[in-house]
């Protein structure tokens, strides 16, 4: 495996790409175990909200990474969220989009929501051809979804499907359905003259839960939906807060009581986010009670799982980790030193005044990444009498 895009993404302070980030999990094994039972409990055919709680550097994001990597291998649908998607969280039907415009899966280059419809409709136009039943009337193709599929034909997914699939069947490209699925400007007269009268701010869950139904279909074996950084909720106007939280609070519900099928919701948040009991989740009992209280499986474990700092044996293990990955990309070993000092670095700088060591993932690597890269420079160029980069090094250390 080729691991430049990897180091590179190191040495930029950005996150490590999706297929490399198994390579950093070192000393989380207790959390990717969780993700990883709590995929295979969902791809039973159940749902589950999990949380995970943590300071800012603990590597929440990386353990969301991580049940990427994993929904990938396991053939899933994905939707990634993140703090620009929390402005409009508070609205049912900008809830919705933001899972559909953020939709992913592995093998397809950008969001897959389009080419799923397509081939959907197609298997479907196949059926109604079979069947002798027109393909261009909305109302017979309505009829046909809600008896095959068992669709309310009054809901806003029956009308959408049906009205795609009219659409489809004339040969029209459809890029209004998608543009409305996804957040773009789209008016309800347009949507009227396809043949919806039904809307997602209006039947948004009933429109989620068919269209998982709908993956189950295409023999897709599940949907993730993590949800990132959601400490950003805490800056919302009061009154926005309260219907935010409400909204994470249905989630649960429906989650809890088998509403959707195969479906996993993974959230990510600081301490404060859910203690604050001014602007957090404890400011907001149906909810703070529901997450304290509510297990997520049959196990009766609690929903939340709160992330410890790495202690020095699982930053020995991963500096050591990172070590190991470099000489199979560079072809350099580093002495067998490298380990203690850069740890003894670490306690350096980021030990704080409470003497407790917290770096994150993302600042080990990359000082590790840094002394591998100024010790090969420096063995490299003192040969020829250039000592920059070993000087350097040494004042890393």
């Amino acid at each position: 495996m080729d691991y430049h895009p990897m180091f590179e993404a190191i040495r930029a302070g950005t996150a490590v790409p999706v297929d490399y980030v198994k390579e950093i999990v070192t000393g989380r094994e207790r959390y990717t175990q969780e993700i990883e039972s709590d995929i295979d409990y969902v791809l039973t055919g159940k749902s589950k909200v999990r949380v995970f709680l943590g300071e800012y550097g603990l590597g929440k994001t990386t353990l969301a990474r991580y049940a990427e990597y994993v929904s990938r291998e396991r053939g899933m649908m994905i939707s990634c969220l993140s703090e620009k998607d929390y402005d409009t969280l508070h609205k049912q039907d900008e809830f919705f989009r933001s899972i559909m415009k953020n939709m992913s899966m592995v093998g397809i280059n950008g969001n897959p929501l389009k080419i799923f419809l397509r081939a959907w409709a197609e298997k479907t136009l196949a059926e109604l051809e079979e069947l002798k039943i027109a393909s261009d009337d909305v109302s017979n193709v309505r009829e046909y979804l809600s008896t095959r599929d068992n669709y309310d034909p009054n809901g806003m997914f029956s009308h959408f499907c049906a009205a795609y699939v009219a659409n489809a069947g004339k040969g029209a490209p459809g890029e209004e359905f998608y543009a409305y699925l996804v957040g773009d400007n789209v008016d309800r007269r347009t949507m009227k003259k396809h043949g919806i009268y039904h809307f997602l701010q209006d039947d948004g869950w009933n429109f989620l839960r068919s269209f998982t139904s709908l993956m189950d279909t295409l023999q897709v074996p599940g949907l993730v939906v993590i949800m990132d950084e959601l400490e950003a909720t805490m800056n919302r106007r009061r009154d926005v807060r309260d219907r935010t939280f409400n909204q994470l609070r249905e989630i649960i519900d429906k989650m809890s009581s088998g509403f959707l099928q195969k479906s996993y919701f993974l959230w990510l948040g600081t301490d404060a986010w859910f203690e604050n009991k001014h602007r957090g989740i404890a400011s907001y009992h149906a909810l703070y009670d529901r997450m304290k209280n509510i297990s997520g499986d049959s196990s009766g474990k609690t929903v939340i799982l709160n992330l410890d700092p790495l202690s020095k044996e699982d930053l020995r293990k991963l500096i050591r980790r990172i070590k190991s990955l470099y000489s199979s990309c560079y072809s350099y070993a580093a002495d067998s030193s490298f380990e203690e000092k850069t740890l003894e670095t670490l306690m350096k700088q980021y030990t704080g005044i409470d003497g407790k060591l917290r770096p994150s993932v993302r600042e080990v690597t990359k000082l590790t990444v840094e002394l591998l890269d100024s010790s090969r420079l420096g063995n490299e160029t003192d040969t020829v009498g250039n000592t920059d980069s070993v000087k350097a090094a040494d004042n890393l250390w």
